[in-house]
């Protein structure tokens, strides 16, 4: 994706809320554009649904300021309602009611909105718009909530953990849906903790950590600023090397002479990020020149070089920092 030019939709200046002691949103300053996906990405704990809830005028800020659509969420919250769409994390309905009935009961909650069949086809839901909410897949499930969020025709769109917990199959029709919400005109805010998924989504996103941003950019540039331009990996083998093989410490020696930094994946794969692709191929020509097998692999960074390089960790499955 391009980075998106337009106005800003959002506007957010030193944002803080705390409870009692607790700071859960410490100091916050973004914006975010008219027709962009924006991402706030960080594990559990990082502030980012306090930061969207505030947005969304369900929680009242501590301090600092926040603008949607031009209006402030702490004196125009009715108006902000009016024109935003949410689905949360924990998206529950009406269970016994159909997908198009749930979404026809939020369509008449507006003067003005769209077509409930249009909104149903537009995000390939008209097949099973007779069938009861209960009996949807989660993928299914929480694409009827983006359904009854968009049917108000909401100029910015909340999605908190779109998903979480869902198969890989049903997060790619996922993030298909959401790349149409930013093509026809709809500004997304994001929360995750997949780093794919910002890759795969976002124009701009913010890293939190401890209720603060710790950096904030298009994609690309995030990567290019802290996820080293390129990566080498030795792919773990899963067996023990054998009697004559180089050891552990003798191929990870390689990747230390060489690499910024080195570090081990949650798969145990062992990787070495460089700055510069020349150096990176030297180290990998050695790699292979010691190698006991293992495949070793010559590509990009990404987020989750980002993360490791500001968290000093990656978010597992369930959004805990390792």
């Amino acid at each position: 994706m391009t980075t998106a030019e337009g106005e800003s939709v959002i506007e957010v200046s030193d944002l803080r809320k705390t409870y009692g002691e607790t700071v859960a949103v410490d100091e916050v300053s973004f914006d975010i554009r008219d027709e962009e996906v924006f991402a706030l990405v960080g594990p559990n704990g990082a502030g980012k649904t306090t930061t969207v809830e505030i947005l969304e005028c369900l929680r009242t800020p501590s301090g600092g300021s926040a603008a949607v659509l031009g209006r402030d969420v702490t004196r125009e919250s009715r108006a902000i309602k009016a024109e935003i769409g949410v689905v949360p994390q924990s998206f529950h309905t009406f269970d016994r009611l159909t997908v198009r009935e749930n979404v026809a009961l939020i369509r008449r909650l507006y003067e003005e909105g769209l077509e409930v069949d249009a909104v149903l086809d537009e995000l390939d839901l008209a097949e099973w718009a007779g069938t009861p909410f209960r009996s949807l897949s989660g993928g299914l499930q929480r694409r009827t909530g983006m359904a009854m969020a968009l049917v108000g025709d909401p100029a910015v769109l909340f999605l908190d953990e779109p998903t979480t917990g869902l198969d890989p199959d049903a997060r790619r029709t996922t993030w298909e849906q959401i790349d149409r919400l930013a093509e026809r005109g709809t500004s997304v805010v994001l929360t995750t903790h997949y780093m794919e998924e910002v890759e795969r989504l976002a124009h701009r996103a913010a890293l939190l950590l401890d209720g603060s941003i710790e950096a904030i950019d298009t994609v690309p540039n995030l990567i290019d600023r802290y996820g080293g331009s390129i990566k080498v990996v030795v792919r773990s083998s899963g067996e023990v090397v054998g009697e004559g093989s180089p050891s552990e410490g003798a191929l990870r020696a390689i990747l230390d002479d060489a690499a910024t930094e080195v570090y081990r994946t949650k798969t145990g794969d062992l990787v070495g990020l460089f700055e510069e692709r020349e150096r990176a191929q030297e180290s990998y020509s050695q790699l292979h020149e010691h190698s006991d097998g293992r495949a070793i692999d010559l590509v990009s960074a990404g987020m989750e070089d980002v993360f490791l390089r500001l968290a000093g960790g990656t978010p597992d499955a369930r959004g805990e920092l390792e």
